[in-house]
């Protein structure tokens, strides 16, 4: 598998060689103020820049600090270990990685273009989210693409310490916390039922949420950013990242105590409220969000009943490795907060596999 790390050739090309080369054009997409931050610009390079490549436009993503070089290289190792899997079909939504540039030292990816709006336009547009109808569409698109994906890339059986690992993690990065031992309890509750089970590991996108999956004419045509990806890892972690974001932003065109439209259950209060209402109360959403989680725990061989499990440990993942500190200590005490199991159904009686 070709090799890739922030120490390029001396003759290697660099960004300035392929953006300002006679006859490209190019625009910037994206940027960020992140510590990881990058600029990702689309562009079409002159004829012939790429023998085994695209005729059109090509993405080229830059690093800003040397943490997003770090992060570009992950996600460099991600797009090569993907185009040699065998996806079928599924590898056309997933961009090929074509070159690594010299951006002053730091490594710049050059892929193709996967084409599509992001699934967050339609998420922000007015009352999409009030409405059952276009919610069950995104459900229904995340959760098919990904039950392909995962059928596709699945690998050994393994039993699951998904919990037990978020754990570790969330000590090591929150020495001290006040709900660090409340968030750990419901790590620990969640780690009695999924520890009992085995899954077959697949591989991981890691940042599985509306923003990153594009869309085009009802169906998923691009899935990116996947600088957070594993080769093997738990399957249950894309599922419930997607499920999890979707909740978190429900609120976000609402003013401060006021209910939001749509959900006669939630009102916007405080960090997570969608998350809450999503997970515990009674509703339409809820009812969608708990459908896409059983139907994509049953998909992978494992008891639809642990979705709620699941759930918690995603929101510590989240705690535990985010790049904002806000955010993931939103996430932590979060995480405290919630019970440790809201439902009153016997997981006892199902099968360890």
């Amino acid at each position: 598998m070709t090799e890739v790390s922030n120490a390029f050739h001396p003759h290697a090309r660099s960004v300035h060689d392929l953006l300002f080369a006679p006859g490209s054009r190019g625009v910037l997409i994206a940027t960020s103020r992140d510590p990881d931050a990058k600029r990702t610009f689309i562009m079409t390079p002159p004829a012939g820049t790429y023998v085994d490549g695209p005729a059109g436009p090509v993405a080229i993503k830059i690093p800003v600090t040397a943490a997003a070089a770090t992060a570009i290289s992950r996600e460099t190792r991600m797009l090569i270990v993907l185009g040699e899997a065998d996806l079928g079909g599924l590898g056309l939504t997933i961009p090929r990685y074509l070159e690594t540039l010299d951006s002053d030292g730091l490594p710049a990816v050059v892929t193709t273009v996967v084409r599509g709006a992001p699934m967050s336009v339609g998420y922000h547009r007015w009352l999409h989210t009030s409405r059952r109808r276009p919610v069950a569409e995104d459900f229904a698109l995340a959760g098919g693409w990904l039950r392909q994906f995962q059928a596709a890339t699945a690998g050994d059986r393994a039993r699951i310490t998904w919990a037990s690992e978020v754990a570790d993690q969330l000590r090591a990065r929150w020495p001290g916390h006040p709900r660090l031992e409340a968030a750990y309890l419901r790590l620990t509750a969640a780690d009695r039922q999924l520890k009992r089970h085995r899954v077959a590991k697949t591989i991981v996108h890691g940042d599985y949420w509306f923003g990153n999956l594009l869309v085009n004419d009802g169906r998923i045509t691009g899935v990116v950013d996947w600088e957070s990806g594993v080769r093997a890892g738990w399957p249950l972690r894309d599922l419930v990242r997607f499920a999890l974001s979707y909740c978190l932003y429900l609120d976000r065109h609402t003013r401060p105590g006021q209910q939001v439209r749509g959900h006669n259950g939630l009102r916007r209060e405080g960090f997570g409220a969608g998350i809450k209402y999503g997970l515990l109360e009674a509703g339409w959403l809820p009812d969608l969000v708990r459908l896409y989680l059983r139907t994509g725990i049953d998909a992978v061989g494992l008891p639809s009943g642990l979705w709620y499990g699941a759930a918690l440990i995603g929101l510590g993942e989240i705690a535990a490795t985010a790049n904002d500190d806000g955010f993931a200590a939103n996430h932590l005490e979060l995480l405290a907060a919630l019970p440790h199991w809201p439902m009153a159904e016997d997981l006892s009686g199902a099968d360890a596999r």
